[in-house]
C-alpha cells in the first residue's frame, strides 16, 4: 500500500468552533457571548514590568528616609542590619508576592478568597493599607509641586526670611546677613547705645528702630525673646524652616491638634494637580502607565548623579562621607537599629500592600520572576546606598556652615526634603534656582511612580468587586475618577496647618506596623495553611526547569535558602520586629511635641481598621460554614477558581501540576470546544489525514467528580 503524504492543514477553512486557540479572546461561551471574566491585560514587555516595580519600590524613602535612619543609627553600622534584613526578610517576601500574583493572575481582593477562603480578609487589609498610604503619600507630591512652583516663579524664597507682615514669624534668622550685626545684640537698656545694630526681620536694625516697633505694638519686647534667643542660638528659625512653616501653615509654638485650622488654598490646588497627573496616567491602565515608567523610573538617576557631583565638590563634603562610612559598632547591640533596618526594608520595597502582587498579575504565566526579583530588590537597595553618597556630602557641607555635627543635621528627619536640603542648595555656588527646581522635580517623579501603583491597587479592587467597571474603557474611567476624587477629598485634611502631624500619624500607624502584620499573616497562611509543598509545586509548575546552571546557584525556581526563609527565618524576624514595635513605650511625638492621648488612640484605631478584616472575615466564614454544616476543610482549601485565569495556562497546570486535580473547570459552565494542534495525529487509519475528531475536548479538563478528596 502506497504511503499517503498528509495534506497540509488549512486553518483558514476550519470552522470557528474547531480552530486552534491562539488568543484569550477566542474563549467564548456556547451562546457566543463574552467570556465570564474579561481578558487580563498584559505588560507590553518584561522591561515594562521591571521598571514599574522599580518605580513603585524606589521612592522618597530611598532618597530621604534612608539617610535619616542611617544617621540615627550610627552611620555605616546601620548597613549591616540593613543588608541582613534585605537578605532574610525583604527578598523572601518580595519573591513570594510576585509568585502568587503571577500564578493567580488576580488582584489581592480575589486572590486570597480563592487561595484560602478563611484568609479572604488579608486582601481587604492590604487594600485598606494601600488606601490610607495613597492618601498621605500624595500630599508629598503636593508639597513638592508647591516648592517647585516657588523655585520657578518666586526665586527660591526659602533663601531669605520673609517680611514680618507677610509671614507673621518674629523668630526668623538669616545668618547670611545677621552674622555681621548680631555682636551688638544685648539685653541692656535699649536707650543706651542706640546706634548699635541687631539683626531682625531680614535686615540689620538699630535698637532705636526695634524699640519703635515695640512701642507701636507691632512686635513683643525684642530684648526678652530675640536677643536671648540669638545668643543661645537654639530657638531661632532659619529662612528654610520659616518658609516651610509658612507653606504648611504650621505654628511651631502651637500644640499638636490644639485646633485643626483652615485648609490652605495653595496646597489644595497643588494636591488637586497631583491627583490630576495620577488620573491621566492611569486612565488607560497599564497600557499608559507601562510606558510612562520608562521616563519616571530612570530620569531621577540622572538628577542624582548631577547632585552627587555638585555635593562632593562643596567644602565639608568629606565630613559627611566620613560619617556615612564610619561605623559606631555599639549601636548594633540595641534593638532599635534592627527594627529600623527592617522597617526601612519593608518601607522601601513596598511589600505587604498588595502593589507588587497587582503588578505581577499582568505578567505572562511563565515569566522569570526570580530574575525580576533580583533586579528590583538589588536595584532598590543599591539606590539607597548610592543616595547616601549624594545626601551625606550635602549634610557635611551644612554642618560645617552652621557649626553642628553631621549626625545632628541628619537627625532632622522628615524635614530633610523641605528644609535641610533646599537650604543647602541655596548656599552652593551656582544657579541655586536650577538646583532647587531639579531637586523637587526629582521628588515629584520618584513620588508619582509609587503613587500610580498604590492607586491602581484600589482601582482594580473596585473593578473586581463591581464588574460593571470592567466592561469597557469608559467605565474604567469612571472608576479612576471616583477613586481619585474620594482620595482627594480625604487628602484635604492634610492641607490644614496640622497636615504634617496627620501625615506623621498615618505614616506610623497605617504605613508602618500594618505592613509587618500583613506580611506575617501572608507568610503563615501560604506556608502553613495553603501548604509549603503545594506552594513550591506552584512555582515549579509555573517557571519550569532552570535556564542554566547559573540559575540553579541563584535558587531557580526555589532552593533551601528560600525554603528556610519562608518556613522559619522570615516569620521569626517579623514576629520579633512586631513585638519590639508594640512594646516600644516611648512617647509619640512630632518635632519634639507630644501627641495628645486621643490622637495616639486614633492612630491605633487606624491600625485596627486596616487589620480587623483578617479575623472578622474568618469569623464570618466559620459561622457560615457552621450554619450550612458544610465542614471547615473547604475554608482552608483552594477554590475551583484558584490558578491562572487564561485557559492555556490552566490547561498547562492541569497536565503538569502534582496537585492538578484541584485545577479544574466548572462543568456547569461549558465552553465552546477548542482544538489542540499538538494532539493531532496523522495515522494511516485515517488515510494519512489528521484525525481531528480526537482533538475536540470540553472546557472541563478535570471533571469535578474526579477531584481528590484530600490534599496532602
Amino acid at each position: 500500500m502506497a504511503k499517503v503524504t498528509p495534506a497540509p492543514l488549512d486553518l483558514e477553512n476550519v470552522d470557528a468552533a474547531h480552530r486552534p486557540i491562539s488568543n484569550v479572546n477566542d474563549l467564548t461561551s456556547e451562546e457566543g457571548g463574552e467570556s465570564k471574566e474579561p481578558e487580563r491585560e498584559q505588560w507590553g514587555s518584561t522591561l515594562d514590568f521591571i521598571l514599574s516595580c522599580i518605580g513603585y519600590a524606589v521612592g522618597l524613602g530611598n532618597i530621604l528616609r534612608f539617610p535619616y535612619i542611617t544617621g540615627r543609627n550610627g552611620g555605616a553600622a546601620f548597613l549591616i542590619p540593613y543588608v541582613l534584613m534585605m537578605t532574610f526578610a525583604g527578598f523572601p517576601v518580595f519573591y513570594l508576592e510576585l509568585v502568587i500574583g503571577q500564578y493567580s493572575q488576580v488582584t489581592p481582593y480575589l486572590l486570597y478568597q480563592r487561595m484560602c477562603p478563611l484568609f479572604n480578609g488579608l486582601g481587604l487589609t492590604m487594600i485598606m493599607i494601600t488606601f490610607f498610604t495613597a492618601i498621605y503619600y500624595n500630599i508629598s507630591l503636593a508639597w513638592s509641586l508647591r516648592y517647585m512652583y516657588a523655585g520657578i516663579f518666586e526665586s527660591v524664597p526659602w533663601s531669605k526670611c520673609r517680611p514680618l507682615n507677610d509671614s507673621g514669624n518674629e523668630l526668623c534668622y538669616d545668618d547670611k546677613i545677621g552674622i555681621t550685626c548680631t555682636y551688638n545684640c544685648t539685653i541692656n537698656d535699649p536707650q543706651s547705645d542706640l546706634n548699635a545694630t541687631s539683626y531682625y526681620d531680614g535686615a540689620c536694625r538699630t535698637k532705636y528702630e526695634l524699640q519703635s516697633l515695640v512701642d507701636s505694638g507691632k512686635v513683643n519686647d525684642y530684648r526678652s525673646f530675640y536677643c536671648t534667643a540669638l545668643q543661645n542660638g537654639s530657638t531661632l528659625l532659619t529662612p528654610a524652616q520659616e518658609y516651610n512653616n509658612y507653606v504648611l501653615g504650621y505654628d511651631p509654638k502651637g500644640e499638636i491638634f490644639a485646633s485643626l485650622g483652615t485648609p490652605k488654598w495653595d496646597l489644595i490646588v497643588a494636591l488637586a494637580a497631583s491627583w490630576v497627573m495620577v488620573f491621566f496616567v492611569l486612565i488607560k491602565g497599564i497600557k499608559s502607565s507601562g510606558k510612562v515608567v520608562y521616563f519616571t523610573a530612570t530620569f531621577p538617576y540622572v538628577i542624582l548623579i548631577a547632585l552627587l557631583i555638585i555635593g562632593n565638590l562643596q567644602p565639608g563634603a568629606d565630613r559627611g562621607i566620613t560619617f556615612y562610612l564610619s561605623p559606631k559598632w555599639e549601636k548594633l547591640s540595641t534593638a532599635s537599629i534592627w527594627a529600623d533596618a527592617a522597617s526601612q526594608i519593608f518601607f522601601s520595597l513596598s511589600v505587604g500592600g498588595g502593589g507588587l502582587t497587582t503588578l505581577a498579575t499582568y505578567n505572562k504565566f511563565n515569566s522569570n520572576i526570580l530574575r525580576d526579583t533580583l533586579i528590583v530588590v538589588l536595584g532598590n537597595c543599591s539606590t539607597s546606598l548610592f543616595a547616601g553618597f549624594v545626601i551625606f556630602p550635602i549634610l557635611g557641607f551644612i554642618s560645617q556652615i552652621i557649626g553642628k555635627t553631621v549626625e545632628e543635621v541628619a537627625a532632622s528627619g522628615p524635614t530633610l526634603a523641605f528644609v535641610s536640603y533646599p537650604d543647602a542648595l541655596t548656599r552652593i555656588s551656582g544657579p541655586a534656582q536650577l538646583y532647587a527646581v531639579l531637586f523637587f522635580f526629582m521628588l515629584i517623579i520618584l513620588g508619582i511612580d509609587s503613587q500610580l501603583v498604590l492607586v491602581e491597587v484600589v482601582i482594580t479592587m473596585v473593578a473586581d468587586r463591581f464588574t460593571y467597571f470592567q466592561k469597557n474603557a469608559r467605565r474604567r474611567i469612571l472608576a479612576v475618577v471616583g477613586v481619585c476624587l474620594v482620595m482627594f477629598c480625604f487628602g484635604i485634611l492634610l492641607t490644614t496647618p496640622q497636615g504634617p502631624a496627620i501625615y506623621n500619624l498615618l505614616d506610623t500607624f497605617a504605613g508602618g506596623i500594618t505592613l509587618v502584620i500583613a506580611c506575617l499573616v501572608e507568610l503563615i497562611m501560604v506556608m502553613y495553611v495553603y501548604g509549603f509543598k503545594r506552594f513550591v509545586a506552584d512555582i515549579h509548575c509555573m517557571l519550569g526547569k532552570p535556564p542554566s546552571r547559573l540559575w540553579v546557584l541563584l535558587g531557580y525556581p526555589t532552593n533551601i535558602f528560600w525554603h528556610a526563609c519562608w518556613i522559619f527565618i522570615t516569620p521569626v524576624l517579623l514576629i520579633a520586629i512586631l513585638g519590639f514595635q508594640c512594646s516600644d513605650s516611648g512617647d509619640f511625638t512630632y518635632q519634639d511635641k507630644l501627641y495628645p492621648t486621643w490622637a495616639v488612640v486614633m492612630g491605633w484605631c487606624i491600625t485596627g481598621l486596616c487589620c480587623v478584616w483578617i479575623p472578622l472575615n474568618a469569623v464570618v466564614y466559620l459561622i457560615r460554614a457552621a450554619i450550612k454544616k458544610s465542614g471547615y476543610r473547604s475554608l482552608i482549601t483552594p477554590t475551583q477558581e484558584w490558578g491562572p485565569k487564561d485557559a492555556k495556562s490552566r490547561a498547562h497546570v492541569a497536565r503538569h501540576h502534582p496537585y492538578s486535580s484541584k485545577i479544574c473547570y466548572n462543568e456547569t459552565q461549558p465552553m465552546a470546544p477548542i482544538s489542540a494542534i499538538s494532539d493531532i495525529t496523522f495515522s494511516e487509519a485515517y488515510g494519512g489525514y489528521p484525525g481531528v475528531g480526537a482533538t475536540n475536548f470540553n472546557r472541563s479538563i478535570r471533571p469535578l467528580s474526579y477531584r481528590r478528596t484530600s490534599v496532602a
